[in-house]
């Protein structure tokens, strides 16, 4: 959040017309109160907006920090962000117990990049993590199709999801066509949905009262079933993976046989 600009204050110095004291008495004071009363209004701007931010760190992280002082809200949020990295924090100092979950944070953060790297078939061993998201985001820009030359890792990273948005909206729109479903002026996340909701009506599947997760897992176990594997225990990603590739075989196998088939019609119309 932008701090906000403090345009001035204006101290109008009321002289008594009786008054004794020069007038340069009454210009210190004025003066006085001016610096007083813009010191003390600063403060109190940076309070409210250092409240601001750990009012909004502590709604992502999904706790209350209403009524509790500035320092008193950064501490429950470290251990918070402390519980949901795994770490112990117990009996460290503000100091180290930050520096425990900045490494912390720096691990997860390259463990994810390596994880990316892998999927993108490229090596980022011993690049430093900036260095690392710019040779991933170079990567996926080449696999979008779309050039990055030139911009920063924040404009990068930017036009890479506005191309991903509109290549997933471009993929919904075909399945949504295949499944005689409109999605106009729907979000992605929307569109899905519906597509979920029309694809489990299809395939015969009850899904009343049930959540978008539970209806994909529903369709997935359906179409593993149809398609007569196995996808028990396995993650959505790895589920998915499995019945895309065991659909292709089918699609080939059914390929293989059509073509065989016409082979053999030709032969004996020879």
């Amino acid at each position: 959040m932008k701090k906000k600009k403090i345009l001035g204050i204006a101290v109008a110095a009321m002289i008594s017309i009786s008054s004794l004291v020069p007038a340069f008495a009454d210009d210190a004071s004025t003066q006085n109160v001016t610096n007083g009363v813009t010191t003390g209004q600063v403060r109190q701007n940076n309070e409210a907006d250092k409240l601001a931010k750990l009012t909004q760190r502590a709604s992502k992280l999904g706790i209350d920090i209403t009524g509790l002082t500035n320092d008193q809200a950064k501490a429950k949020i470290r251990t918070a962000v402390a519980e949901k990295l795994g770490i112990d924090i117990t009996g460290l100092s503000n100091k180290d117990a930050s520096s425990k979950i900045k490494a912390a944070l720096e691990g997860k953060t390259l463990d994810r990049l390596n994880k990316k790297a892998a999927e993108l078939g490229i090596d980022i061993t011993n690049l430093s993590v900036d260095n690392a998201k710019a040779k991933i985001l170079s990567a996926e820009a080449g696999k979008l199709g779309i050039d990055i030359t030139g911009l920063s890792n924040k404009d990068a990273l930017s036009k890479i999801k506005s191309a991903v948005e509109a290549k997933n909206l471009a993929d919904l729109t075909k399945k949504a066509t295949k499944l005689g479903v409109d999605i106009t002026g729907l979000s992605n996340k929307d569109a899905r949905i519906k597509l979920n909701q029309a694809e489990a009506s299809k395939l015969g599947i009850d899904v009343t009262g049930l959540s978008n997760e539970d209806v994909i897992t529903k369709i997935q176990n359906a179409r593993a079933e149809k398609l007569g594997i196995d996808i028990t225990g396995l993650s959505f990603k790895d589920a998915k993976a499995k019945i895309k590739a065991a659909s292709e075989a089918k699609k080939e196998a059914h390929k293989e046989k059509n073509t065989s088939s016409t082979t053999a019609a030709d032969t004996a119309v020879q």
